[in-house]
Order: structure tokens, then sequence, then C-alpha cells
């Protein structure tokens, strides 16, 4: 007598509000809670260093070390997200699962960062051009604007003290390739391509971005990042690949630094 087989029962995971909104933001609040303890970390150890001038030497260089404790602290935070990032991103060609999260994404870095198919130069080329015209348009917008808000002007004001404290080498490495990168992996490449999945393009671009712009934590660059995360989005949806929204992101972050010295 065949015996009855037994029903399976399966339950879909993440059907309500709450269970999508902790998967999309999960990485997201990981990242920020180790970015915010390695610049606890890396500043103690700069406090803990004991040589003659030291004192003098961090009094002089204040904002230029947290300039440069940010910026690592931001490679901190982006390698515990690179697991995530690679399910996410990495959606066409091989990946060998046998092998460590570093060389999977070296192996990504190498094979998919430009995309799988033929590489698109001009896409990329105008991605580029399209972040450096929109960050000097949106700056200017956006600094005309915070005229009429004093408070806030003064807030942004520590941020832009600190990230024009280095030299311009210097800010071109941590603004210009360090942080841009860092900031795609955790937006665009985790918490963007998360959304998605769950929500339609437009909605998952304008609300990423929403989250992009409150990241920055002052009302010059909430506006400024919110436009920007939008734009940054777009491009990455027309090109299909994650070159395109590190290289408008890169185009526009050395942009603004750049002539912001210069001028």
């Amino acid at each position: 007598m065949q015996r009855k087989r037994k029903e399976v029962k399966i339950t879909q995971k993440r059907t309500t509000f709450f269970q999508k909104a902790y998967y999309i933001l999960k990485p997201l609040v990981i990242y920020m809670l180790v970015k915010t303890l390695a610049q606890l970390i890396l500043a103690m150890t700069v406090m803990s260093v004991s040589f003659d001038g030291i004192a003098e030497f961090i009094n002089q260089d204040y904002n230029q070390i947290n300039a440069v404790i940010n910026g690592m602290a931001s490679l901190a935070g982006m390698i515990f997200l690179v697991g995530d990032f690679l399910k996410e991103a990495a959606v066409s060609g091989e990946v060998d699962i046998d092998t460590g999260t570093a060389r999977q994404f070296a192996a990504y870095m190498k094979n998919g960062f430009l995309g799988y198919e033929k590489v698109n130069a001009l896409g990329l080329a105008v991605c580029a051009v399209f972040g450096a015209v929109s960050s000097i348009a949106l700056n200017v917008t956006v600094s005309y604007g915070m005229e009429l808000f004093q408070s806030a002007s003064e807030r942004y004001a520590r941020v832009e003290q600190i990230q024009y404290s280095v030299p311009l080498w210097l800010g071109i490495i941590l603004y210009g390739i360090i942080a841009p990168f860092a900031e795609e992996i955790v937006f665009r490449g985790v918490t963007y391509n998360r959304m998605k999945r769950f929500y339609s393009i437009p909605r998952s671009i304008v609300v990423t971005a929403l989250i992009f712009g409150a990241f920055h934590a002052n009302l010059p660059q909430f506006l400024y990042g919110t436009c920007m995360g939008m734009l940054i989005a777009i491009c990455y949806e027309k090109e299909k690949c994650f070159a395109a929204p590190v290289i408008f992101h890169m185009a526009a972050n050395i942009t603004v630094f750049v002539l912001s010295m210069v001028i």
C-alpha cells in the first residue's frame, strides 16, 4: 500500500513591512555601528601614542586626523558588508562560492565591476560628466538656499572645516575614492538592491536616496545627498553595472572638492 505523501508547509519569509525593513536596513545599521566603533578605536589609538610633540601635533592637525580616521572607519564598515554586497550585486557570471569572501570580491572587481557584458565606455563617461555637472549645480543651489537657514549652515560649517583641512591629494583619496566606493557598496550595492526585491524601482530610488541624504546628518548635505542619491541610482539602472554609480559618485566628489580648494 502506497504511503500518503506528507505535504510540506512553506512559510514565505519577509511578508510584513517590518520584516522587509529589517532585511533592507540591517546592513546599513551594521555599517554605521562598525564605522562608529572603528572611529572610537582609531581616535583612542592616536591619543594613546606617546612621543615628544604628539599633543601639539594633535592640536594643530585635529581636523586632518579626523578626516583620515573617518576614511579608515568607512573602509572598516564596508568590509563587514562585502558578503552581502556579493549576494546582491554579483547577479551575473560565476562566483566561486568555495573561495573566501576576499577572493570572491577580488574576482567580482576584476570580472563584474564594469559589467559582465561588453563594457559601455561611453555610458560610463557620460556618468562621470553627469556626476561632475550635477554636483556643481546642486552645490550652488543648496548653498544659496542654506543662506536662509543660518543654523543649518553653521552645523555644516563644521563638516566643511574637517573636509577641507586636508591637502588636495589626500582629499581626493579620502573623498574622491574611499568615501564614494564605500558608500556605493552600502547604499546602492546592498540597500538599493535589497529594496528592489520588494518594491518598484521608482520607489526604491526615492527611499534609498532619502536614506542616503539622512545618513549625512545635516540639512545641506541631506538635500544634496538626496538629489544625488536619486541621480546615482538612475545611472545604476541605466548602465546595469556597479561601475556606473561609483564613477558618478567619484566624479561628483572630486569635482566639488577640487573646485572648493582651488576657488
